[in-house]
């Protein structure tokens, strides 16, 4: 019996360190592309928490706002987006953004926040090449 429950602590501590034993990535840039009619204006992406942000104040119907920095890595940490689009405040809940199981830990990612033509948002990463 005591065995049993040994063996049943030692398979849920396992799989709680798997879960947390993400793969290590390095991100370098973050890019904000305006995929909209619209003047985005006001965007501004927190790490909740550690208060870090990342802004542009205005993005030209299908602009490109962009920020380069020394390589860093990434912490599966959430985030929070605000922006204004059309005249309207809009914010998104925390959420962490994924990393696509094929991205190759090796080489660096771009973060992307990508504002549709109706102001919906949308995060990903990208990585040039990915291994496949």
């Amino acid at each position: 019996m005591i065995k049993k429950n040994i063996l049943a602590v030692v398979g849920i501590m396992l799989a709680s360190c798997a879960t947390e034993n993400k793969p290590v990535y390095f991100f370098n840039e973050i890019l904000v592309v305006n995929n909209s009619r619209e003047f985005i204006r006001d965007v501004s992406i927190s790490a909740v928490d550690s208060g870090r942000q990342f802004s542009c104040t205005n993005i030209a119907p299908l602009g490109i706002c962009s920020n380069k920095f020394p390589r860093r890595r990434y912490e599966y940490a959430p985030i929070r987006i605000d922006w204004s689009f059309a005249g309207k405040a809009r914010q998104t809940d925390s959420f962490v953004v994924d990393v696509p199981l094929t991205f190759y830990t090796g080489q660096v990612l771009r973060g992307v926040l990508e504002i549709g033509p109706e102001g919906a948002v949308k995060a990903y990463f990208q990585q040039e090449n990915p291994v496949k």
